[in-house]
């Protein structure tokens, strides 16, 4: 099978770009011929190893053609990045006429069985405009929907070539009936399938015998994905507890966001390490090193950091994110905790009048989880496999090769109807 990957972002960077990657990797391990469309800065190629030589094409941004940075399916990114509320009506014509040249020409080039696009959002409106009848399916990550949300003004670029995807792979159930009622796709068109994690790279060590009790946060570091929060909790229980902890932050991040988290942190750095944005091999490392993983986002579509952690042997402290708590919840493990999301005042942040409260809630979760690893610093790893196992990208993939295969047969069908009509 020939399958054009298609992403609007940078494939090295973010958990969707991670996805696709790893998603591209399975699909030529189970003997298919990839293609891939990404979205990068001009002159800032990505490594495509991965791919054979000549099986990539760009969309390049702050190039003459289109003079901005990568518009972000999150606003705060990793890189320089334009948000897509920012966008005037020109540059999201812009946006639109280059990726369906560039799309168009890849799928006259290579001629793909299947098209693979990722988001529900411009780039895979604009791969269904061009390519009408080539069967596709489109992975939805869950930052489609902030920005929907974010960007009503974009809603008709969008919605209704949407509708028109053959097949939507969705992470959870939860996610599912998101996408059914914002979009007004038909059920039996999605179908979730989750998200991976290498369980080559990410795989189970014992923890070092504290003290101190090692915690890890890694991701963007915003407001959005509740570091501030994570770091005043933890200034709050150092004069709480008699347990020696340490912090580890790897990830990094771009505005105002970025620098009053870094400041946090500094303030605190007898007990705060930022290490700043690290590759695979070196966060398999440290959660290798980690008693105790802490996700506080306050919106996510179902990380991969949950089960990377999971199966390097970190028990894990989270928000009840919907994707996270229906799969990961399913097992009632003693492994996870998950903390009650509290009320948003807009898609990603808490009500200001609530955060002494969710600093003291969170910090007493803490507190609980630092006196187990003291009594049992490794966990068992049949309990963190139980969760994990079906979260293979390996996994996870035959159940997207599956829908692969059925949209090729319904067109197929519809084809051999259509003839005899």
């Amino acid at each position: 099978m020939k399958i054009l990957y298609i992403t609007s972002q940078r494939p090295d960077s973010t958990g969707s770009g991670f996805y696709i990657t790893e998603i591209i990797k399975e699909a030529a391990a189970a003997g298919h011929e990839c293609f891939l469309v990404a979205g990068i800065t001009e002159n800032s190629v990505p490594c495509t190893a991965h791919l054979p030589e000549g099986n990539t094409s760009f969309v390049h941004f702050e190039s003459k053609d289109l003079p901005f940075s990568i518009p972000g399916m999150s606003d705060v990114m990793p890189y320089e990045s334009t948000c897509f509320s920012d966008m005037e009506e020109n540059e999201i014509e812009k946006y639109l006429k280059i990726f369906k040249k560039v799309i168009s020409k890849a799928a006259k080039d290579f001629k793909p069985d299947v098209i693979h696009t990722n988001h529900l959002w411009l780039a895979s409106a604009a791969a269904r405009e061009v390519c009408p009848d080539t069967p596709m399916v489109t992975s939805c990550h869950g930052t489609e929907l902030r920005q929907l949300e974010n960007c009503p003004h974009l809603r008709d670029h969008v919605v209704e070539p949407c509708r028109k995807i053959d097949s939507i792979i969705a992470l959870s159930q939860i996610q599912k009936k998101e996408i059914i009622n914002k979009y007004g796709i038909k059920k039996d068109k999605i179908f979730p399938a989750g998200s991976g994690f290498n369980h080559n790279l990410f795989s189970y060590a014992k923890n070092p015998a504290p003290p101190p009790v090692n915690l890890l946060y890694a991701g963007k570091l915003s407001k959005a994905k509740g570091v501030d929060w994570l770091i005043k909790s933890l200034s709050f229980l150092k004069n709480n507890t008699n347990i020696p902890f340490h912090l580890y932050i790897a990830g990094s991040g771009t505005g105002s966001d970025y620098k009053e988290c870094k400041k946090l942190a500094l303030e605190m750095k007898d007990c705060i390490t930022l290490c700043g944005a690290l590759n695979h091999n070196e966060l398999s490392d440290l959660m290798k090193k980690s008693h105790i993983f802490v996700l506080p986002s306050f919106f996510e579509g179902l990380p991969l950091v949950l089960f990377e952690a999971l199966a390097s042997g970190c028990r894990v402290v989270s928000t009840d994110l919907p994707g996270a708590k229906e799969i990961a919840g399913k097992s009632d493990s003693d492994l996870i905790k998950f903390i009650n999301l509290p009320p948003l005042e807009s898609v990603d942040s808490p009500f200001e009048s609530d955060m002494p409260f969710l600093i003291k809630a969170l910090a007493e979760i803490l507190n609980q989880e630092l006196e187990k690893v003291f009594t049992k610093p490794s966990v068992d790893k049949k309990e963190s496999e139980k969760i994990i196992n079906a979260y293979t990208w390996k996994e996870v993939f035959k159940r997207i090769d599956n829908v692969y295969t059925s949209i090729l047969k319904e067109k197929q069908s519809d084809s051999i109807n259509s003839a005899f009509a």
